[in-house]
């Protein structure tokens, strides 16, 4: 099912979903998921979180955008906000020659991951499963040690920054600030944290925080030096079949 979905999406038809944004040539790329246009907009590509070029991989995620985009006409296509706090456009994009779904291609690729956010998660559910079809087949990062998804238990003191971890869910607790979901039974050591906020967005999505007890979950986000990571919106959390 994954594949026919990436072959379906791969001429960027999902993007017609959303609103149509300005079009431009990419003038220069800055790393693996921001370029800067010929008329000076600087570019968040929406979506993905890259490596940064002098971290693991983020040399070849930046000349993996570049090859896709560098020189070429891009159209910019939003689905939640348009700006960030430095004034970059937010932006799904997509080739206008060939109509390349930029975000799917290096998500496919291997040199991108998910990372939405509460105010800007269009397609969301495309973008994982072209994550998921990369780190199965080990492509770009997912070939990394650095990048591996990892267990609860190895989320250690030293891990921090954007993390994606498995685990089964051992505890669910209600609190003033939200739901912590816990991976051990003594409710030490790795924890998310759902904002009290984002719950209604979890029940609407069929994935009420207290319906995830026993579960076995994908989670991502950052991981603070607590050992938790706090989530505010219910893409982050995958729903995993039992192995």
């Amino acid at each position: 099912m994954a594949g026919l979905l990436l072959a379906a999406c791969g001429d960027g038809a999902e993007l017609d979903r959303l609103a149509a944004g300005e079009t431009g040539r990419v003038a220069s790329v800055k790393s693996g998921d921001e370029v800067v246009l010929a008329d000076g907009l600087d570019v968040r590509v929406s979506g993905i979180q890259a490596p940064w070029p002098d971290e693991p991989g983020g040399a070849q995620a930046r000349d993996a955008l570049a090859a896709l985009v560098l020189g070429r006409d891009v159209q910019l296509f939003y689905g939640g906000a348009r700006r960030d706090s430095h004034g970059r456009a937010l932006a799904q994009v997509r080739t206008v020659d060939g109509r390349r779904w930029v975000e799917g291609a290096l998500l496919s690729e291997g040199w991108a991951r998910v990372r939405t956010f509460g105010d800007n998660r269009a397609l969301a559910q495309p973008m994982l499963d072209a994550e998921a079809d990369a780190r199965a087949a080990r492509r770009g990062l997912w070939a990394m040690k650095a990048y591996e998804v990892r267990l609860p238990q190895e989320v250690t003191a030293d891990v921090t920054g954007f993390q994606i971890v498995e685990g089964r869910v051992e505890g669910v607790t209600g609190t003033g600030r939200g739901t912590y979901l816990d991976f051990r039974k003594d409710r030490r050591g790795f924890a998310v944290l759902i904002d009290a906020h984002a719950v209604g967005d979890f029940e609407a999505a069929g994935a009420a925080p207290s319906s995830l007890m026993g579960r076995l979950v994908r989670v991502r986000g950052i991981v603070g030096r607590d050992g938790q990571m706090r989530i505010d919106h219910p893409e982050p959390v995958e729903l995993l079949k039992e192995r």
